[in-house]
């Protein structure tokens, strides 16, 4: 999971450069692709800034577990899009609920346990 953004912003880079499946994908193009149910993607775009902004660790851990999500990117994308408050749980809960495998900068991506 990442940051999901405004069309034509700096959004989905990791699924775009990795070939990982995101929770989201790029929102336009999501929306296009599912002409006849938009709201499966306005949807996720709505959890995935949930997730992000949430200090309720048990509901990040039922969004995890509902998409299956392996890894979890925290950077300068999401620190614009998201409050800190909520940004904050990825440090506290690492070792708990996630584990660091990558570190760059500010930039952290922690695997799901």
């Amino acid at each position: 999971v990442e940051a999901n953004t405004p069309e034509y912003r700096w959004g989905s880079r990791y699924t775009i450069y990795t070939g990982l499946p995101g929770v989201v994908g790029w929102n336009w193009h999501q929306r296009q692709q599912r002409a006849l149910t938009p709201t499966v993607v306005t949807d996720r775009v709505a959890e995935v800034g949930n997730f992000y902004n949430t200090v309720d660790v048990n509901e990040a851990q039922r969004f995890l577990e509902k998409y299956h999500v392996r890894y979890i990117v925290v950077g300068q994308v999401e620190s614009q899009y998201y409050t800190p408050e909520g940004l904050a749980k990825f440090a506290q809960q690492e070792g708990v609920l996630w584990d660091a495998v990558f570190q760059n900068g500010e930039t952290v991506i922690y695997a799901v346990r």
